[in-house]
């Protein structure tokens, strides 16, 4: 059996503002460290900063440092794709093994907007990782792939056009058991191409479920939260973990 654990934006700012931000995250990965039994590894699907700098990335590896395991990290649209890679020493995009899974992430971001983009180089790339390897895949990205009802952040997800060739790839790729991502701030499921995909909840705070139709987004008490992904005998089964 591997367990995936999952985090999603963290949001993690320095100096006044970083205090109850810190706080909630600092809980969440104390949750995902002390998680029995142990997480093979740890992807993180985005908005790991809230501005992109240099000096968040390097408190984001401080607040993270007990998580033991391998962690993966993907861009979301506070991120700096770049200074984020450098940060935590990966590329922009990989493909890594966690035991008997493998996992594909890939960078949805459109630098100056907080909306994202799959097409051209980043699809073909996407499809080529998935044709070379035959294992279990998770899929890990940003934008989720999904028009979620929540308006104001289905406008800043990826085009329908995107979405429906994604989903062209999944359907002739079955080895693939999840799409995994973050942005919304909420767990939530859908179904693309014949492929579940599953939205983490934040690790920092959650947002309100408005399905009005309106423009403004607000975000709730509630407690922070992960996910875990667990791998065992070819299938997957995916918990969301809240932090109380």
């Amino acid at each position: 059996m591997d367990l995936l654990g999952q985090l999603t934006d963290l949001h993690i700012r320095v100096g006044r503002d970083d205090v109850e931000g810190a706080r909630r995250v600092t809980a969440t990965v104390a949750a995902a460290a002390a998680f029995a039994p142990a997480l093979t590894a740890v992807v993180i699907t985005g908005d790991i900063a809230e501005n992109g700098t240099e000096q968040e990335y390097e408190r984001a590896r401080e607040l993270l440092a007990p998580l033991t395991v391998p962690i993966h990290v993907i861009a979301g649209n506070h991120d700096d794709a770049d200074a984020l890679a450098a940060a935590f020493g990966t590329d922009t995009r990989w493909a890594a093994r966690v035991g008997a899974l493998r996992v594909v992430g890939f960078d949805t971001t459109v630098p100056g907007t907080d909306g994202g983009a799959l097409d051209g180089d980043r699809l073909a790339w996407v499809a080529d990782r998935l044709a070379e390897d035959p294992a279990p895949t998770i899929l890990a990205m940003h934008h989720p792939p999904v028009d979620t009802g929540i308006l104001a952040m289905d406008e800043i997800g990826l085009p329908a056009a995107d979405r429906a060739a994604l989903g062209e790839v999944l359907a002739r790729s079955p080895h693939v058991l999840r799409v995994i991502s973050g942005h919304v701030h909420r767990a939530a499921t859908a179904v693309l191409g014949g492929c579940p995909v599953v939205l983490c909840p934040s690790a920092e705070r959650q947002l309100e479920l408005d399905l009005t139709g309106g423009d403004d987004v607000e975000f709730t008490a509630g407690p922070p939260g992960f996910m875990v992904h667990v791998a065992q005998d070819g299938d997957i089964v995916s918990h969301v973990q809240p932090v109380m």
